[in-house]
């Protein structure tokens, strides 16, 4: 690493800071749950502490951006969208890159410098990163946040496959949409089931929650599964609600339903602090893998059975 890339690296870092010194301040300022607000508040110094502590060791002519306005407002929009525990590790996941850069090159640092950056990293892992998770686990859409994203992803791929074989098969938009919300809802019944009953069933193996409250999560996890598996199911079907049919309503299923996949999935790697672009490839290329699978079996019937409905 040469004296230019040094310096660019603490500029980063200095403006990363400072940037989450902006944005927990503004994040406090609208959150409404006193304990988070105090969370918030109190990340927000501490985000300004280790900012001045990079800008204690920043060239005279370095520069001192201001934070971005516009990604404050980005960010604070996403959180009113997705709640604070996903907001925050979106924060983390924007962490990362710098972190791995000063990790990989701690070594052309002075032992000052050095000394400083162990003290940064000491507040982060005792007083910075405890916050963090104390916000993210007192989220109440966090602690169903895996229910609502899989019973989301399921509901689309499962219904994605359904509506695109039947849509190779049969002409008739009507006929599609009405066998594909009928497996719509038997799927949501059954997925509701299955999360409770599997929610139930571990509750009891672990034995950390009483009786109630172990049923009271049970019924959650079913509700949240449930109903965001049949949220999910209406994306593929959308085409040939609105009159789309054959390869035409094929195409803007797939479309759609990807869209939506290529969100869903990054905020499951999000929340299970996997990568992002794995996760996305990985379900886009499963997803469409079946539905080629299924536009493919669906045209065979069609040709076989001659069927022209």
């Amino acid at each position: 690493m040469d004296k230019n890339e040094k310096e660019r690296l603490i500029e980063g870092l200095f403006a990363s800071e400072a940037f989450h010194n902006s944005l927990f301040h503004e994040l406090s300022r609208k959150e409404k749950a006193n304990k988070t607000k105090i969370a918030l508040e109190r990340l927000a110094k501490l985000e300004k502490k280790h900012s001045d502590m990079w800008g204690s060791i920043m060239p005279n002519d370095a520069v001192r951006s201001a934070p971005s306005k516009i990604k404050i407002a980005a960010l604070s929009s996403f959180n009113r969208i997705f709640g604070i525990g996903i907001t925050m590790k979106v924060i983390e996941h924007q962490e990362t890159n710098l972190k791995n850069k000063l990790q990989n090159s701690i070594r052309e640092f002075s032992e000052k410098e050095r000394s400083m950056i162990n003290k940064i990293k000491e507040s982060e892992e005792k007083e910075e990163e405890p916050l963090e998770k104390s916000i993210i686990e007192t989220n109440r859409f966090f602690r169903n946040v895996r229910d609502i994203m899989f019973g989301m992803n399921d509901g689309l791929v499962e219904l994605l496959a359904v509506v695109v074989g039947l849509a190779a098969a049969l002409e008739n938009p009507i006929l599609i949409f009405i066998a594909g919300f009928i497996v719509a809802i038997s799927g949501t019944l059954s997925m509701a089931a299955g999360a409770y009953l599997s929610t139930d069933y571990q509750n009891k193996i672990d034995g950390k929650v009483d009786e109630k409250a172990g049923n009271h999560a049970a019924i959650k996890s079913g509700f949240y599964v449930g109903i965001f598996y049949f949220i999910g199911t209406l994306f593929p079907l959308s085409p040939f609600i609105f009159g789309s049919a054959g390869y035409m309503g094929i195409a803007i299923a797939i479309i759609i339903t990807g869209i939506v996949l290529t969100i869903t999935s990054a905020l499951i790697s999000l929340v299970s602090d996997r990568s992002i672009i794995k996760g996305v490839a990985k379900t886009l290329a499963i997803s469409l893998g079946v539905a080629v699978i299924t536009i493919i079996l669906g045209s065979y019937i069609r040709s076989t059975f001659h069927i022209t409905v």
